[in-house]
């Protein structure tokens, strides 16, 4: 069960509460009924849901070797972008190397600091 149709059904409780106060004694079993099933709705929802986050995450071998070649910047389907200034920066500290076998990424550190340097908070 989502988290979404967790805040409806919590809110679906809440204005079952406060309509049954207005109702009539034999309306009200029937709301307090239905408001117990709901009620029993959510918890196996939430239970199934705990279910579901304790399992151990798994990746597959296709992700774990992608991740150990590329950047994590760099690979889209974690929200990195191939063509970005960030993406750049990290190949080059991850293979960049230079005559001191050190890597030389000063050209990439500017364009990330340039590209970062619009969305800081300006003192």
């Amino acid at each position: 069960m989502s988290i979404s149709a967790m805040l409806i059904a919590s809110v679906a409780l809440f204005l079952s509460g406060g309509i049954a106060g207005y109702m009539t004694a034999d309306r009200q079993g029937d709301v307090a009924e239905a408001h117990t099933e709901q009620l029993r709705e959510l918890q196996a929802g939430q239970a199934t849901m705990v279910t579901e986050l304790s399992k151990p995450v798994v990746l597959d071998a296709e992700l774990r070797s992608e991740l150990g070649k590329t950047p994590p910047a760099c690979i889209v389907s974690l929200g990195g972008d191939p063509l970005s200034a960030q993406c750049l920066l990290q190949m080059c500290w991850q293979y960049g190397q230079s005559s001191a076998q050190r890597p030389d990424c000063d050209g990439a550190e500017g364009l990330v600091v340039d590209s970062m340097a619009e969305t800081a908070i300006k003192l």
